[in-house]
């Protein structure tokens, strides 16, 4: 198996969990399967594919090979067991592929089932198969995220490869409750309870606290009625009991809070229902903790097969990841760290830790790229300023180990990096798709363009679509309400885009009147509430050529390298 380009199947999906958990680690998802109709229509919203249905009814020689087979239990021990239960499938599974490793997670419950018949067994028929098999429960709390959560992880493997499950994070390094709970500004009135329930849980807290605990904490009520205070979730579950879970005594946990607290980015799209979030994420698995799991399992896989260069490719890769994402990293920068591996691609001969051989050369490179890239924008650092090894921001030593990593697989290191450097510019680019085409009967709806503007990406641009949402606005309401001659308009509209940038904030540096939320309100009256009939159309028809003058003839720097073939070139370790 190749431990940085791995691909795994994945079971009893759920709504990915373990899915993110091992492609952070380095996969590559290739087959999935899940019943919960919920799930599956939040699985596909995030990875852009249905997962298949009920795995027992699927045939393995239509499964697509793969290395690792992922499956998570959230049922009952009455479903994973018996001839016709879940867990046969994944038997099956094992001996029809015969996958290099598998990862299974269960409820704890399942350690102590029939006095640990169950389990036993279960580990014998696994052992039977062929595989090296190690169990133990894992607490998701160890980490790095404020829940505890006992889950029965047991994985194997093809070869007789020896195995210790993850150490548990230092607690300096997890996050705390204060990380995962959102602003209490930002939260609705919905989720506050009432002063009669507020008052009855803290009488209940205060029987057993000498004092309140400090803030924030969660209280979690037991079917017996005791209110218990922690600084951190108990497990979440399906249903009713994630009622019982309040933020100071005070609300109940948003949405957004129960992905946090299993691990999910804030990237992740949510259903709408509070209920269908409740009982998701409580069957979902916890993100980090696969991911421990999974490096785990790699690292072991990798010794066992001799490999060296395991520990200097991690720190490389740590170093690189480093100066990415160092704030007001020139582009220039990034780009001659790339160019510099890509010529020792197409020369081997070249030696990368003696940085005086090439450092020269490698500013002629850059700037030929970079003006291939980014086009006339592009202007050359100042002599003596120019230097890509200043201050070691990547010292030759760590050259090397990329190099090494990028001639082995074929460039995806120069890949990775031109992703991160283009990746905000794809995204926005995607965000206004449909603003910028021409195609009769494009879906256009202004609130994912609202929310997008939320994510991450370029902040220039993201300032001037708000401004041209707010000089839309109002150039929309002068038309509906007093149409007028062409002289007008065009001395009206120099007026609404200096209206637009007081109303956004552009000179304060702040949000301004017009602030997201207030412009998604407005738009949700013009594109789906009452104004819809008479201000819709011409809504549209002016944001479509509003964003099409700004950005519809912007050189897009991925696309400048699409010859280079970096959309298809991809390996697991550098994702």
């Amino acid at each position: 198996m190749n431990c940085t380009s791995f691909t795994f199947a994945d079971i009893f999906a759920g709504i990915g969990g373990v899915r993110l958990g091992l492609e952070q680690a380095g996969g590559t998802c290739v087959f999935s399967s899940e019943t919960d109709l919920d799930a599956r229509r939040t699985y596909e919203a995030n990875f852009g594919t249905v997962p298949s249905g009920d795995i027992r009814e699927a045939d393995p020689d239509q499964i697509p090979d793969f290395d690792i087979l992922a499956a998570g239990f959230p049922y009952a021990i009455s479903q994973v067991w018996g001839e016709s239960g879940l867990f046969r499938a994944v038997e099956r599974l094992l001996e029809k592929k015969r996958p290099e490793a598998f990862f299974l997670e269960n409820g704890k419950n399942l350690l102590t089932h029939s006095g640990g018949k169950t389990y036993g067994e279960m580990k014998a028929r696994l052992s039977q198969l062929g595989y090296t098999v190690y169990g133990k429960v894992l607490n998701a709390w160890d980490y790095g995220i404020p829940q505890k959560r006992e889950r029965l992880v047991t994985v194997g493997f093809r070869e007789p490869i020896l195995f210790a499950f993850p150490e548990p994070v230092p607690k300096e390094e997890r996050k705390s409750l204060a990380d995962i709970l959102e602003p209490e500004e930002t939260i609705k009135r919905s989720c506050y309870v009432s002063r009669k329930i507020r008052e009855r849980k803290m009488e209940k807290m205060m029987e057993r606290c000498a004092e309140e605990p400090e803030r924030p904490y969660i209280t979690n009520e037991n079917v017996s009625g005791m209110v218990t205070p922690h600084h951190y979730a108990c497990s979440l579950r399906a249903g009713a009991s994630a009622n019982y879970l309040l933020v100071n005594n005070e609300r109940r946990v948003t949405e957004r809070e129960l992905f946090r607290f299993q691990g999910f980015p804030d990237s992740y799209r949510m259903p709408s229902s509070l209920v269908e979030v409740k009982n998701l994420t409580g069957n979902s698995s916890s993100v980090p903790m696969v991911y421990a799991v999974a490096r785990q399992m790699l690292s072991s896989v990798e010794l066992y097969q001799g490999e060296t260069v395991g520990l200097e490719r991690d720190r490389a890769k740590k170093v690189l990841d480093r100066f990415l994402a160092k704030k007001g990293q020139e582009p220039w920068k990034v780009i001659q760290a790339a160019e510099i591996l890509r010529r020792k691609r197409l020369n081997p001969e070249l030696c990368l830790e003696n940085g005086d051989t090439y450092k020269k050369e490698s500013r002629r490179w850059r700037d030929e790229a970079a003006g291939e890239l980014l086009g006339d924008s592009y202007c050359p650092p100042a002599t003596g300023q120019d230097s890509l090894f200043y201050k070691n921001a990547l010292p030759p030593e760590i050259l090397r180990v990329l190099g090494e990593e990028n001639c082995r697989t074929g460039g995806a290191v120069e890949a990775y990096i031109y992703r991160r450097l283009t990746e905000k510019d794809r995204r926005f680019r995607a965000l206004l798709k449909p603003w910028l085409s021409e195609k009769e009967g494009e879906e256009r709806d202004p609130a994912e363009l609202l929310e997008g503007l939320t994510a991450p990406g370029p902040e220039r641009e993201k300032r001037e679509i708000r401004e041209i949402l707010a000089r839309v606005l109002l150039d929309t309401f002068r038309t509906v309400l007093e149409p007028e001659s062409r002289e007008e308009q065009g001395e009206w509209e120099k007026r609404s885009g200096r209206a637009a940038e007081l109303l956004t904030g552009k000179r304060e540096g702040d949000e301004g009147f017009l602030t997201l939320e207030c412009l998604r309100l407005w738009y949700d009256r013009i594109f789906q509430g009452p104004c819809r009939e008479e201000m819709r159309e011409e809504a549209e028809r002016r944001l479509c050529r509003a964003v099409r003058e700004r950005f519809g003839e912007e050189k897009r720097p991925w696309k400048a390298l699409s010859r280079r073939g970096y959309e298809d070139l991809r390996d697991g370790f550098w994702k």
